[in-house]
């Protein structure tokens, strides 16, 4: 890394922008030798993330998931003339690229815009594992992160892998499945749509009381489908809401339906009987 380096990636706008014109300021091409890096596209969002870590990418799928978080922007960098600053004031060296002289542009894993009854405002994250926390250099890092935030008025929390709630992300990992990829070939356009409304109608009229993987199977053949496209029109329903369900169960496919509550009928009026 060097000030050459550092100083073109600033004319490129990496970390600024918004939404879809967000340029992370790392990414994963950036680390050729580095481990279980993600490149992960959010239809949300309207961009694909870089995501470092097993720990962000799972922390990602929660924020995805939340309603009050409408923005997500990963590895955002702190001025690094305030990060300098804030090092010199807590007395803490501040951190260097290996093998250089060149102060580190210090990130943010995950900085989120959210809104809170119709208040909006910033958060930040930072995702460690356990041992981290037993790292000095990395808990100076944090302090110094942390400081520059408070000084901006950003709340700055810290996730450690441990403390995931992991049953319920392997879930929403799981329902994501679903989802409508970008530049992805349906049978014909919006056939994947408009199944969804014709389960979400079947759900919502029904008293059938079988495994959910036994309900789709059975949706496959009644419409004409390849194997497995019933229960991902199913995933689908479920990442948007329309179908309910309790992400603490260890195996959703093969839930009963009467464990599930279809929200909304095929004309995206609320079904009979939900609250």
């Amino acid at each position: 890394m060097t000030e050459k380096l550092i100083s073109r990636w600033v004319r490129e706008g990496r970390g600024t922008g918004h939404g879809q014109t967000y340029k992370p300021w790392l990414e994963v091409f950036d680390f050729s030798s580095l481990g279980r890096v993600q490149r992960i596209y959010s239809a949300k969002y309207g961009r694909t993330l870089h995501l470092m870590s097993d720990v962000e990418s799972h922390t990602f799928f929660a924020l995805e998931w939340s309603r009050r978080v409408t923005d997500v922007r990963e590895q955002f960098p702190l001025d690094r003339d305030s990060t300098l600053e804030t090092a010199d004031k807590l007395r803490i060296r501040h951190p260097h690229y290996p093998g250089t002289n060149v102060a580190t542009v210090i990130t943010v894993d995950f900085v989120v815009d959210v809104t809170d009854n119709d208040q909006h405002g910033f958060e930040a994250i930072d995702c460690k594992r356990t041992e981290d926390a037993e790292n000095p250099r990395a808990i100076e890092k944090l302090q110094i992160a942390h400081a520059c935030l408070a000084g901006m008025h950003i709340p700055h929390h810290l996730v450690f892998h441990s403390e995931l709630p992991m049953q319920r992300i392997r879930n929403i990992e799981w329902m994501r499945g679903g989802l409508i990829k970008s530049g992805e070939k349906e049978e014909y356009p919006g056939a994947i749509r408009e199944r969804s409304l014709i389960m979400a109608y079947e759900l919502s009229h029904s008293a059938r009381n079988m495994p959910l993987n036994e309900y789709c199977a059975g949706f496959e053949v009644r419409h004409g489908m390849r194997n497995g496209e019933g229960l991902r029109v199913a995933k689908l329903l479920l990442y948007e809401r329309v179908l309910l369900c309790d992400l603490s169960n260890p195996n959703l496919a093969c839930a009963p339906l009467r464990s599930f509550r279809c929200v909304r009928a095929a004309d995206g009026h609320r079904a009979n009987g939900a609250e």
